[in-house]
């Protein structure tokens, strides 16, 4: 079991490191995250040991998310407030997220497209 937290836990440290040290916005553990990944591929999966710590992780997820709930009580306030500015804001983000994915996939099913035609 420590050797599976040890895993986890350099793979968000070094994740970290690199972030700061390239001066990038992408957040340290989702570089972490990526290093983790490509090792385990690597290593063809990960070991019995980090699968079974890895599903014991995950089933007490739920609990990591009781401070940002608490949070969210705490500012029940300013969201009371400001409902309408974060619906918008959702609504606007995955609209344009949607219109994102759409025009990206017809580009490539155009630049597809015309390749398999060409001999």
């Amino acid at each position: 079991m420590l050797n599976s937290l040890s895993t986890l836990l350099i793979c968000q440290m070094t994740g970290e490191l690199v972030a700061r040290a390239a001066h990038i916005s992408i957040p340290g553990p989702l570089i972490g995250m990526l290093l983790l990944f490509a090792w385990l591929l690597l290593r063809d999966g990960p070991s019995q040991e980090l699968d079974r710590f890895s599903r014991d992780l995950l089933s007490w997820l739920a609990l990591l998310f009781v401070p940002a709930a608490t949070g969210l009580v705490a500012g029940l306030n300013q969201l009371a407030a400001d409902w309408w500015r974060i619906a918008l804001a959702i609504v606007g983000s995955t609209v344009a997220g949607l219109a994102t994915t759409a025009w990206v996939m017809t580009s490539l099913d155009s630049i597809f497209s015309r390749s398999d035609k060409q001999p």
